[in-house]
């Protein structure tokens, strides 16, 4: 399990940028998510390339992230809970 505000960073390679520098924050969610989000940001040398490099690659390294902070989904029943708790706030 992962705590809020928690953060890492790692070295990975990438087609066309070489060895980058990814930096991650994990942020719980809010009592209506199920789950947190990782906030990711990838540095090539001193520049920032989070924004510049293709979607494929960004999705490379975000499930890169999930491997090395150890991410865990939530259950079933955690969303299940979430779901219901909704439900009985909307109706």
């Amino acid at each position: 399990m992962l705590n809020d505000g928690e953060q890492g960073t790692f070295e990975e390679y990438l087609n066309n940028y070489g060895e980058v520098t990814v930096e991650w924050t994990w942020w719980d969610g809010d009592d209506w998510d199920t789950d947190g989000y990782f906030d990711v940001f990838i540095k090539c040398g001193e520049l920032d390339i989070t924004y510049d490099i293709p979607k494929a690659a960004f999705k490379y390294i975000y499930q890169c992230v999930k491997e090395r902070a150890g991410y865990e989904p939530p259950s079933a029943q955690r969303v299940g809970f979430v779901i219901n708790g909704l439900a009985n706030n909307i109706f």
